[in-house]
């Protein structure tokens, strides 16, 4: 009954105006919380609750940044103060949100759906995160809200998630390193990634396939292959460019001079299906090489098929439809096609070829 006494006494103690008793009687009350703490949903918990939440509704924001860190990780901390400090500023909201286990996830959810960036980055940081407060932050956050999460081992994404954040990352390199390194990464997924990621990260892939069973790692190109191909579905002049190829082809005209021409005049499905054919890669992988940031891809597919240094140059420089002048960075481009390795460019084409070949 001697810590009911103290708090009674405390509680008329708070009616007190002055800020800084009020501060001084927030730690004091804490102080007696922890020294003899009450069980879980007594009404010396809930008395508890009450005057601290008072207290910290009424003093600044560092003594209830102390209080945070104070009860965050506090199994029997009050609940109604855990939600009340959860959701405040994040410099006070931070610790609540990552570690205090008072929080279910429905409470978390809850305060993810309006929650600002930096309040969705400490949940992803928490030590377990379930698959719908995961997918909830990665509907929400921004790219570097979703790598925190990503980066964590105790989250659970499903596969549906997985999905979203592996498309995002096709633009994203943020994303790109953390789905790579993430031990369950679906191999299908990752293989969505191979014409998308730098040199390092596709190494890293591809050191990861070669510790996969042939016939699971068919299975994952197989997959990637439908999927991609479906989400170009919609895309009505495949079929016309691929018909165009063939006729080219018939003629003996599918040459470099060709794709240079289609690329120059912004044929993109016509050099899309061309570029295809003659390097043995998907239409996927042929648009991915033109439309993304990296030269990589480009340079590989170019160098496994054979293409020379000029061709080479020539479609890198295209591919932004540059003006008058587009020429100035040919000497490095062509440096860079000389460092890669026919090796090199083996190695990555062959799973590239792999999900093309899926196709046939």
């Amino acid at each position: 009954m001697a810590v009911v006494s103290k708090l009674n006494n405390l509680v008329e103690l708070a009616k007190e105006k002055s800020s800084e008793r009020r501060r001084t009687l927030l730690r004091e009350v804490t102080d007696l919380f922890f020294e003899e703490t009450p069980e879980s949903g007594s009404a010396t918990s809930h008395k508890f609750d009450e005057l601290l939440s008072s207290l910290a509704e009424q003093t600044a924001r560092d003594a209830r940044e102390e209080l945070s860190q104070r009860f965050a990780d506090a199994p029997q901390a009050p609940r109604g103060l855990v939600l009340q400090l959860a959701q405040d500023a994040i410099e006070v909201a931070a610790p609540m949100l990552a570690r205090s286990r008072v929080l279910t996830d429905d409470d978390l959810l809850s305060i993810a759906e309006t929650a600002e960036q930096g309040h969705l980055k400490a949940m992803s940081r928490r030590e377990e995160v379930c698959e719908r407060l995961s997918d909830t932050i990665v509907r929400r956050g921004d790219d570097e809200t979703v790598a925190q999460l990503i980066r964590n081992d105790g989250a659970r994404l499903s596969r549906e998630t997985f999905e979203t954040v592996t498309e995002r990352a096709e633009s994203s390199p943020v994303l790109q390193g953390p789905l790579v390194e993430r031990g369950d990464t679906p191999n299908d997924l990752l293989a969505d990634l191979m014409l998308t990621v730098g040199n390092s990260l596709r190494e890293r892939i591809m050191e990861r396939f070669d510790a996969v069973d042939p016939a699971v790692l068919e299975h994952a190109m197989n997959a990637s292959r439908a999927r991609l191909a479906q989400r170009m579905a919609e895309d009505r002049d495949i079929a016309a460019a691929e018909k165009f190829v063939q006729t080219m082809a018939l003629r003996k005209q599918l040459t470099g001079n060709l794709l240079a021409r289609l690329l120059r005049e912004r044929e993109y499905s016509k050099f899309y299906a061309a570029f295809a054919e003659m390097t043995g890669v998907d239409y996927v992988a042929a648009r991915r090489a033109i439309r993304q940031e990296s030269i990589d891809p480009l340079a590989l597919i170019c160098k496994s098929a054979g293409f020379d240094k000029a061709l080479f140059v020539t479609l890198a420089v295209l591919r932004h439809a540059a003006g008058e002048d587009a020429f100035r960075d040919a000497r490095e481009l062509g440096q860079l096609y000389d460092a890669i390795t026919a090796d090199d460019a083996a190695r990555a084409m062959r799973f590239w070829r792999m999900r093309k070949n899926m196709a046939a």
